[in-house]
């Protein structure tokens, strides 16, 4: 696996946590064709609270500091044991986080019904395989 894969899967649920509109539409050629969608990628409703949560969950102050630990093969799991806080925290942090990133995305008409309830229902399990996948170079 090389490095950009590393960086790509291994911080794929920080990135989660932080940024809406990962998937689906908002990514696909039809957001860049319509601007309230796109507006929709920097619009003030994510605020920096998010990320100071999930550093709070690790227990690290900085980005840099999860970023390192990533590249050095430790899982989220591994960072927050490493610095005595709850793993299960985390993982109900992201799940938190990502449940409110979806119903938004349901209420704006960009998840059908169907997708939104597959991807509730299947997201605990995704979060929590994140939070515990080591990735070596």
């Amino acid at each position: 696996m090389n490095i950009k894969q590393v960086v790509i899967v291994g911080t794929m649920a920080f990135v989660i946590t932080l940024t809406p509109g990962i998937s689906g539409q908002l990514t696909s050629g039809s957001a860049s064709a319509c601007p309230i969608k796109q507006s929709n990628l920097h619009n003030d409703n994510t605020s920096d609270s998010g990320n100071d949560d999930f550093n709070e969950a690790l227990g690290v102050s900085a980005d840099e500091t999860v970023y390192n630990a990533l590249l050095e093969g430790n899982s989220l799991a591994d960072i927050a044991d490493s610095h005595q806080q709850d793993v299960d925290r985390l993982i109900e942090l992201q799940v938190s986080q990502m449940q409110g990133q979806l119903t938004q995305r349901y209420r704006q008409g960009n998840l059908s019904p169907e997708s939104y309830s597959e991807q509730m229902k299947e997201l605990p399990d995704i979060i929590k395989e994140s939070v515990y996948k080591r990735y070596t170079i």
